[in-house]
């Protein structure tokens, strides 16, 4: 069970990090449509913005791979320890 929840973690946690800028382009893309649709919510924003927001997406993608990483370490750590005695 840890074990697959650990490569898991890894996996996923591995994605994100190479994944991040294409990913945070679409969430930008994705959110940016959304404002168009609704612009008495919530304005488009301006290129600078738009520019400054994937940025802060694929920081954040990659600091979410980053923790996931961190925690599969967590969970196969162990289990590499117990089987090398």
């Amino acid at each position: 069970m840890n074990l697959m929840l650990g490569a898991g973690y890894a996996v996923v946690g591995l994605a994100l990090i190479l994944w991040a800028t294409p990913l945070s382009i679409r969430h930008n893309a994705w959110t940016t449509t959304l404002r168009e649709r609704r612009p008495n919510v919530n304005p488009p924003p301006t290129p600078e913005w738009r520019a400054r927001n994937t940025k802060i997406m694929t920081i954040m993608f990659r600091a979410l791979g980053v923790g996931l990483g961190a925690l599969s370490v967590m969970y196969l750590l162990p289990l590499i320890v117990a089987n090398s005695h």
